[in-house]
């Protein structure tokens, strides 16, 4: 069970790499076993995650982000 699911993220991140601009973060809201959402964030320019724990921070990283470029 464990090789199928990760087959299927393989194939996922290879669906999602042919489709999105690399030169924007990929921003996706997800939710924690407990339930919890939060804000993941990946940044193609730098190949790093980062991990949020509300829309305001994504922004307020956004705008750093764009100011420093």
């Amino acid at each position: 069970m464990k090789l199928i699911s990760s087959i299927v993220n393989i194939l996922q991140n290879i669906g999602r790499s042919l489709v999105v601009n690399h030169n924007e973060p990929h921003i996706e809201q997800k939710h924690d076993r407990h339930g919890n959402s939060y804000w993941q964030v990946y940044d193609f320019t730098t190949n790093k995650s980062y991990r949020f724990g509300s829309d305001r921070d994504v922004r307020a990283w956004i705008e750093e982000r764009y100011h420093h470029a």
